[in-house]
């Protein structure tokens, strides 16, 4: 254990070090080999399964994978209120948001637009908007000039219709922003 701290401590600091190449040999192999921009491990051990279940992510005919130049048209063309779900193909909670929205797709059909963004794929627009958890979702109401609401976390479908219900109700108040620095006593 001792061979293992002592060879972090020097890595950490000093890069990559012989005492740590032999030490990686004695290990066993990690199943999660990739790591995404975000820091996150991503399975490389899954074969077909992973792929079909990454694939389930974005498969759906409703339901819209975008890219980030493509969002800014969407947004700027908007004639109904846009959910944009931000995920990866490795994430777990992402695979049961999917089939969520598939179904708000479905119900709302017309009056609501879902789309999907792959953050290892747009990796500066996630830096950007500061994405941080995933999923991530972003609702833009259909009307300029209304701030957008973002969750992180799974939803179920019927609480993200009661979001979009709201919003298009004008109920949802955005929280108030904090100010930039404190107004002086007088």
């Amino acid at each position: 254990m001792s061979l293992l701290m002592n060879v972090s401590r020097r890595g950490a600091i000093g890069g990559l070090t012989q005492e740590r190449a032999v030490a990686a040999k004695c290990l066993p192999r990690p199943v999660f080999a990739a790591a995404s921009p975000f820091g996150h491990a991503r399975s490389t051990a899954r074969g077909s399964q992973g792929s079909a279940a990454r694939r389930s992510v974005v498969a759906r005919g409703m339901v819209e994978k975008i890219t980030s130049e493509e969002l800014e048209v969407a947004i700027a063309t908007r004639e109904t209120t846009i959910i944009v779900d931000f995920f990866a193909t490795w994430c777990g909670p992402c695979l049961l948001l999917a089939k969520e929205l598939e179904k708000v797709a479905e119900t709302m059909d017309g009056k609501v637009k879902v789309v999907k963004i792959d953050v290892d794929e747009n990796p500066d627009l996630a830096n950007m908007l500061k994405i941080q958890g995933l999923p991530t979702i972003v609702f833009i109401p259909k009307e300029n000039g209304k701030p957008a609401l973002r969750t992180e976390g799974w939803l179920p479908a019927a609480q993200i219709m009661e979001i979009v219900g709201q919003m298009d109700a004008g109920q949802v108040a955005a929280p108030p922003m904090p100010s930039a620095a404190p107004e002086a006593a007088q």
